[in-house]
């Protein structure tokens, strides 16, 4: 077993022999496959001629489904389609921890679904992080939270105004920004005052808005703590949606048991490095002086 000192080591290391075009015509077909089995559960047909995969310049892998659904129907479909997606990521996941080896995991997923709408065809649009989807299926988050997730996340055109215009989160490195939470989750584990919110996070999920107001909490303090840190590694001043994302992200990942999030970072990691990415030194020697001035506590 790796030890978790070792980790970075490695990390890096393969960040230097790893090649940027890994996604092979076997990786695709298996996760095709596995996707259509999970679609055929529920009786949703899959066209393979119509999905596609495809990598951004800033190493974002768009997984894209087009959907047709009738005017009455299309938030159980895309619900339900989003939910198989989900499931053929963990067991891609699930196979990088059996095998040894990475998977074909994309970064962003879209649905695109055409809505019949009298003599015109809506196009409802929408990108999540696959982290998001993964939260959905392990029931980190409810499905009305997700269908509020989707619902922000989405562009509603008609055939007489299709979108042009790509949307916000294809512009960030999704992958990177996982990683840049995943660690600050990590590393803000002893902190008390986020311990405490996430122990009332635990307690009082279960009353409406209540768990939206810790999480905004939680938002807060990541713009008053870790703003600075995020525009280091970042290499810019990080945007308002930035935060938000990392944030929630942040949020989700803090509540996860110690072992589950170390796993979860070092997945993170090495898929990041596995584009030939090199693991960023500046959170590394953030949280080196961050340690000395504020030792974790037996």
């Amino acid at each position: 077993m790796v030890k978790p000192k070792n980790i970075y080591f490695i990390i890096i290391l393969l960040s230097f022999v790893l090649p940027n075009d890994f996604i092979s015509k076997k990786e695709k077909s298996f996760f095709i496959s596995d996707l259509k089995s999970q679609m055929q559960y529920f009786r949703l047909t899959l066209n393979e001629n119509e999905i596609s995969f495809n990598t951004l310049e800033n190493n974002n892998i768009i997984f894209l489904l087009p959907l047709k659904s009738r005017r009455n129907n299309y938030e159980e479909i895309i619900l339900i389609s989003f939910g198989c997606i989900g499931r053929s990521i963990i067991n891609q996941i699930n196979n990088e921890v059996l095998y040894n080896k990475p998977s074909l995991i994309p970064s962003i997923i879209t649905i695109e679904c055409k809505i019949p709408n009298g003599r015109e065809e809506t196009l409802l649009s929408a990108s999540i992080n696959n982290k998001l989807l993964i939260q959905f299926i392990d029931g980190t988050i409810n499905s009305e939270s997700f269908w509020k997730e989707v619902k922000n996340a989405t562009k509603l055109t008609t055939n007489s105004d299709w979108m042009i215009e790509d949307p916000s989160i294809f512009l960030a490195d999704i992958d990177f920004e996982n990683l840049i939470s995943t660690r600050m989750a990590l590393e803000s584990r002893d902190n008390p005052k986020v311990e405490k919110l996430l122990g009332l996070a635990s307690k009082v999920s279960y009353i409406p808005g209540l768990q939206n107001k810790l999480e905004n909490m939680l938002i807060a303090h990541m713009k008053n703590n870790h703003t600075d840190l995020m525009a280091i590694v970042l290499g810019s001043q990080p945007t308002e949606k930035q935060i938000i994302r990392i944030g929630k992200q942040f949020f989700f990942q803090a509540q996860q048991p110690q072992k589950t999030l170390t796993i979860s970072h070092t997945s993170d990691s090495l898929r990041y490095v596995w584009k030939g990415n090199t693991y960023p030194k500046s959170l590394d020697n953030f949280y080196n002086k961050y340690r000395l001035k504020y030792p974790r506590q037996n």
